[in-house]
């Protein structure tokens, strides 16, 4: 299910964010198969509101024919709590489903439960559509006619960095800059269109014939700030959510930017965690 596919990433992630910045219980930091039944225990007694409740009970109950959840709890063996410490851990990178919706209660992770998130998630995706249409008749629409001449914004240059880190400065401030202006580009250039090359988009006349790549319509914003990040050697953990990546036939790409896959389109890029980028970037200095 690929929506729930996202959703368990962004658990695990939320996850890792608050245990790196030491906001988890003690529980929870260590998750062992006793700690992790001992915090479902507590969370039981402090009180669960009704859709936790039933994941709880999903979770716990589901193979002891018992009425009493705090009950079955209790004698809940710990090597079935072994399966969420090993999503936890990184063991288990497709746990079923129930294991990611417990995690979920127990980080306290928001929104939930999955099918509140799933509202979140499909309106966030409807915003994006529209703002995509919105371009597109933009850059369609002849009829434009532009109130003021176009001045372009003077943009003191950054200084200069290296790297990943360079890329990721100047695609942030030319995001800034497209969203502003996307109107007033496209108004300027009514029939543009752009190709990917493997690592970026390319402008070209949308009378140019393209024959090894798709020619598609101008997009402003990722014609200036989505590239593909060949020095994957450069990504550290500072860079957790903020690069994002591709698992396709069990190769990985990532980018500098949310959005689909500039080539499989039916695949929508996700944020990238420590533990997608420390096992698939290329082996980075120690010095």
């Amino acid at each position: 299910m690929f929506e729930f596919e996202i959703f368990r990433e962004e658990v695990l992630t939320d996850y890792t964010k608050k245990r790196n910045e030491g906001t988890l219980p003690t529980s929870l930091e260590n998750p062992s198969p006793a700690n992790l039944r001992n915090y479902a225990l507590y969370l039981y007694c402090k009180g669960l509101n009704k859709e936790d409740r039933i994941v709880f009970e999903e979770y716990f109950n589901s193979n002891v024919k018992v009425d009493d959840l705090e009950k079955a709890i209790k004698t809940t063996e710990l090597g079935k709590l072994k399966s969420v410490q090993n999503f936890l851990n990184g063991t288990t990178r497709n746990p079923d489903e129930i294991i990611a919706k417990l995690l979920a209660v127990l980080i306290d992770f928001k929104p939930r439960p999955f099918v509140e998130w799933r509202k979140s998630f499909q309106q966030h995706q409807q915003v994006e559509f529209k703002t995509s249409d919105r371009i597109e008749y933009a850059q369609k629409d002849n009829n434009i006619v532009q109130s003021q001449p176009f001045k372009p914004t003077v943009i003191a240059k950054p200084k200069k960095k290296n790297g990943l880190n360079k890329i990721l400065v100047i695609s942030a401030a030319s995001l800034s800059f497209a969203t502003l202006c996307y109107m007033t580009v496209s108004q300027l250039k009514t029939d543009g269109c752009m190709y990917w090359d493997g690592t970026k988009y390319i402008e070209i006349d949308c009378k140019e014939e393209i024959r090894h790549a798709e020619k598609l319509v101008l997009n402003p914003i990722d014609l200036v700030h989505f590239r593909k990040i060949t020095q994957t050697d450069t990504l550290q953990e500072k860079h957790v959510n903020k690069v994002w990546y591709s698992k396709i036939n069990n190769e990985v790409e990532f980018f500098t930017s949310a959005g689909r896959h500039p080539i499989n389109k039916e695949r929508t890029l996700k944020p990238a965690t420590w533990y997608m980028i420390k096992k698939y970037r290329t082996s980075y200095p120690t010095k």
